[in-house]
């Protein structure tokens, strides 16, 4: 009994591999790796600017998890999985069919002037949008326009491979 319980203990660890996250130079890569720097279950975190991935060990589901929420704290995005099984990001919280006249993300990774680039080039191409605010010392996006589609512009930032936090609206 002792050695059953032995290999399925085992058996939870495994890899977790995050694709498409947005990776563009070495501040991003320490940054992605520093996201996962202390986290207890989490272990040998890799990241990689050509593959556009982040990879880590993780005992089991719920410390792969935990890796997941961190990197999403520190502004990244990507396909996640733990072996086989796909791992959600942390919902950003829209509401289907949800339109604002501004929205601010913020948490972004925004280390450099290609990941600010990034940024921008995503949001262009949100329907309704005006005027776009990066401020890179607060990680902030601010977006303005009429009758920006919310969770058009969350997929925009995230298939970009960022993660940013939506701030409540605006009371009018």
């Amino acid at each position: 009994m002792i050695a059953v319980a032995i290999a399925v203990a085992a058996d939870e660890s495994g890899t977790v591999t995050v694709r498409s996250v947005h990776l563009c130079c070495g501040a991003c890569v320490e940054g992605a790796k520093g996201a996962l720097d202390g986290i207890e279950g989490v272990s040998d975190p890799k990241a990689d600017v050509n593959s556009k991935s982040v990879v880590f060990s993780a005992k089991n589901e719920k410390a792969a998890m935990k890796g997941i929420e961190a990197l999403a704290g520190h502004g990244f995005f990507g396909k996640a999985a733990f072996g086989k099984k796909e791992l959600a990001f942390p919902d950003v919280g829209t509401k289907k069919g949800e339109k604002r006249d501004t929205m601010t993300f913020t948490g972004i990774h925004l280390c450099c002037g290609a990941c600010r680039k990034a940024v921008h080039e995503a949001f262009t191409k949100l329907d309704g949008l005006t005027s776009m605010e990066i401020d890179a010392a607060t990680q902030t996006v601010k977006l303005n326009g009429g009758g920006m589609v919310v969770p058009d512009a969350v997929e925009l930032l995230q298939k970009a491979g960022f993660y940013g936090k939506l701030a409540k609206a605006e009371k009018k």
